[in-house]
Formats: C-alpha cells, structure tokens, sequence
C-alpha cells in the first residue's frame, strides 16, 4: 500500500515541481498588476497635473483660469487672460444631468487644450444643456445636447475606451462628434485621438499622441502627431512642492492622402504648484515652423499663473 522510497522521492519532486510552477505563475501575475498599475497610476498623475483634457473629461466640476504674457517674434507680446469651466448643475437621473460650462469652437483636442481667452464678444460661449452618460465596464459613452447664447443648438456624442495596460505601456482612444446649428449655419465635427503612454523610469512617461480632426466647413482633414517625454517631480531634490517638466514635438499636416506638412513645433513645459493643489506658475518655451511663414523658425515664450479647481 505504501509508495517505496524511490517512487516517494519521485512523487515529491514532481509535487515541488507543480507548486513551484503555480507559484511563480501567481508571482508573475502579481508583479504584471504591479507594475500596470504603476503605469497608469503615473499617466494619471501627470495628466491630472497639467490639467490635460482627459482628465476634465471625467471631471464633475472645474474652474479653469490663467493670467499672464507671451510672446514671439511675430508680432509681439500678447497678454494671457483666458478660462474655461464646467459645472454640473443638477442629477435628474442616475446617468443624467444638467450642466453649464464654457462652449469652443472646435472640439477640443490636446494642440488646443488651453482655454478660451476672456473677451467681451466671448460671452455667448457659454452653454447651458443636458448630459447623458451610462455606466459601463470598458467602452465609455456620452451624449450631450445644449444652447449656446450666441444663439447656438447643439449636440455631441462621445466613446472611449477605458486604458488599456500591457506590461509598460497604456493605451487610450477617444471617438467624437458635434453637430451645431445656428439660425443660418450648420456645421458637423469629428475627431479620433490616441494616447500610447509608456513607463520609462519611475515617474517619466514617452507619451506618442495621434489625432485626426474633420469639419464639414473645412475641405480636408486636419491630422496631429506628436510625442513627448513627461517627468514628475523632476525637481524634488531643491523644490519640496510638486512640478512637472514636458519636452514635446509635434507635426500638423493637411489632408491624409496627398497631403502636406503645415507646421513643426517643438516645446518645453515647466510647471510649478506654488500654493495649495490648485495655484501653478507655468513656463512655455518653443519654436513654431510654419508653411505660411516659409518653415522660418519663430520662437516663442509663455509665462502664466494657472488656478485649477476641480480633480487634481
């Protein structure tokens, strides 16, 4: 009945062998979410410190303002004194809503993420409307419809993915559409952006960010390409308060088949929390290269304070 010793030492190896391949099975797995959830967390946390679109997308509430200069060689200084918002103003169901927030443009997309400048002729992009937004495990959606006071109608419609990680690397895509109508115009937008995000180091992101941006008053597509490397807290070791340092370059094209490149730009970001969670001193640094210009280099510089109020 019994094993001899033989066949017992036998037996024994090959259970050592089976535990040992579930255990380092379950080590693996472990260190995989570790590690995942580093990258995202880092992503996130630098997003959410240069107060990036994606963030403000699942913001409920925020209050955006900059007061500052900038300046390059054509034409000259220009003062900064720009806002945006959005405020949730009341929950008529569980994933409905009514909300006020500052109305652009264009869609907004990362080469435009500052906001809207403060004038008096911009007080009609302000809007008032309703939002719809289900909960869902993986693929996002959300349906808004509104008014402007310009007087404007709208509606936009929007899907993205929760981030997908994979080892160092996390992937987001955003799908959206806008139709607007005023009493004698009518315009239709669409746009697709992709984040890759991958962890370097601890703290350092190499973000590659892709765009595609389509009006129907607009003859061709409007396409983005840029990459850039994000650091956290660079300057921890003569700075005790949080700072971040992007170093960007980007390409704009025209049209994708036969197209052409309408512009080169390559920046640097620094960004200081000086107060609080929500007082940043910001420095822009860069050059432009545009097609209208001949591709002549036109440096330029911005300085601003920045307050931020909402999800940091």
């Amino acid at each position: 009945m019994f094993l001899k010793p033989k066949r017992q030492g036998t037996v024994i190896f090959f259970l050592v062998l089976y535990t040992t391949a579930f255990s380092q099975e379950s080590f693996i797995d472990i260190l995989h979410r570790k590690i995942s959830a580093v990258v995202h967390n880092t992503a996130g946390k630098l997003d959410s410190f240069f107060a990036d679109p994606k963030i403000k997308e699942e913001t409920k509430a925020y209050l955006r303002l900059r007061a500052g200069f900038e300046y390059n060689t054509s034409p000259d200084f220009k003062d900064i004194f720009k806002a945006d918002f959005k405020i949730r103003l009341a929950k008529l169901e569980k994933s409905l809503g009514l909300y006020i927030e500052s109305y652009r443009e264009k869609l907004p997309h990362k080469e435009e993420e500052e906001p809207v400048k403060i004038e008096e002729e911009q007080k009609g992009n302000i809007s008032v409307g309703i939002e719809y937004k289900p909960k869902t495990k993986f693929i996002k959606h959300k349906f808004s419809v509104g008014l402007t006071g310009s007087p404007k109608i709208y509606a936009k419609y929007q899907i993205y993915n929760k981030p997908i990680v994979y080892k160092r690397w996390e992937i987001t895509a955003y799908q959206r559409f806008r139709a607007e109508r005023k009493l004698n115009d009518y315009r239709l937008e669409e746009s697709t952006e992709i984040y890759i995000d991958r962890l370097i180091r601890k703290n350092t992101i190499w973000r590659i960010y892709l765009e595609r941006y389509k009006a129907s008053n607009v003859p061709y597509q409007i396409l983005n390409y840029s990459t850039a490397i994000r650091i956290y807290n660079p300057l921890k070791k003569i700075y005790k308060r949080p700072t971040a340092v992007e170093f960007s370059g980007g390409i704009n094209q025209h049209r994708l088949i036969n197209g052409f490149v309408n512009s080169y730009t390559i920046q640097n970001k620094l960004r200081f929390n000086f107060w609080k969670k929500w007082a940043f001193f910001n420095i822009y640094t860069g050059s432009n290269w545009e097609k209208d210009r001949g591709f002549k280099g036109t440096p330029f510089i911005k300085v601003f304070f920045e307050f931020y109020f909402g999800k940091m």
